[in-house]
């Protein structure tokens, strides 16, 4: 499978993309996403992040506890 990725403007509600000519498709399929920073994937995992819950230091100690305990088996 051929992929091409590249960011450009939109300039009047269009596009232009072109293609170099070792791009043989003869069809496409294009998924449009904004590249603005609030919508990239980056900036959605980084949301995700700061808005999952904490973890207590107790909590993060007795899964600390736990592995060390199960890491023992053979």
């Amino acid at each position: 499978m051929q992929a091409i990725k590249q960011y450009t403007e939109v300039i009047n509600g269009s596009i232009h993309v072109n293609l170099p000519e070792s791009f043989t498709a003869k069809r496409v399929e294009l998924i449009i996403l904004a590249a603005d920073d609030n919508n990239t994937e980056t900036g959605n995992f980084q949301r995700f992040l700061l808005d999952s819950p904490e973890m207590t230091d107790e909590e993060y100690q007795a899964i600390a506890e736990k592995r060390e305990h199960l890491n023992q088996w053979k």
